[in-house]
């Protein structure tokens, strides 16, 4: 049985968005040793949901230091159409539902698809409230619109998504991006906050040696 390693991100986590390219690396590297698993971490729901525009002049301030230790830059759409206006509802349940019904759909392409609706708000400037912003990926998986209309609306999907924020919250995880690693009943904590993959390596290596 292989050792699975959970990629613990969230969709509107600017720094996920910056690991994306990392953890595509990690998952071509070592995807012959570890199953992956990408669980949403649930950073903005219940009383944390409300307009951008809070957080707005935080995720600035953020934004330099991102791109100079990640090389990864927000889009054009994002920093005019979300960050500048303000009024984007930033929720993180309508994308942990979508990425719950994609994961279901093709499973050994989650890493792509986590990946794949980041960009869509972080470089499209997609809102995320929208079922229309996922069709183009519902397409990719092979689900037509309908089917995936009707999964973005079915409770299944919303308490497929709660369970990994419970998860993640069970395993006291508050920062994303995290990593943890099982090998048999052992659990790791591999990596909390962004990490390159040169310095996530190593660790894999030695969960892998355990």
């Amino acid at each position: 049985m292989k050792p699975t390693l959970f990629y613990i991100s969230d969709a509107l986590c600017g720094w996920c968005y910056a690991m994306g390219p990392q953890i595509e690396k990690l998952h071509a590297a070592y995807a012959d040793k570890f199953r992956f698993e990408v669980l949403s971490g649930g950073m903005i729901t219940g009383e944390r949901v409300g307009p951008i525009g809070n957080m707005a002049s935080f995720i600035k301030q953020a934004m330099p230091r991102l791109n100079e230790i990640s090389g990864v830059t927000m889009g054009e759409a994002y920093l005019n159409d979300v960050l500048e206006k303000g009024t984007y509802i930033s929720n993180s349940v309508p994308p942990a539902i979508a990425f719950s019904i994609l994961k279901e759909a093709q499973p050994e392409e989650q890493v792509k698809y986590a990946k794949a609706i980041q960009d869509l708000h972080f470089q499209e400037g997609k809102d995320f409230n929208q079922v229309e912003t996922y069709l183009p990926l519902a397409q990719e998986a092979g689900l037509t619109q309908e089917e995936f209309r009707a999964r973005f609306t079915d409770e299944k999907y919303l308490q497929l998504a709660q369970q990994e924020f419970a998860q993640v919250q069970a395993w006291g995880i508050q920062g994303f991006p995290s990593m943890v690693a099982q090998n048999g009943d052992k659990l790791y904590l591999v990596t909390r906050g962004y990490a390159k993959f040169e310095d996530v390596a190593p660790a894999l290596d030695q969960v892998l040696a355990q």
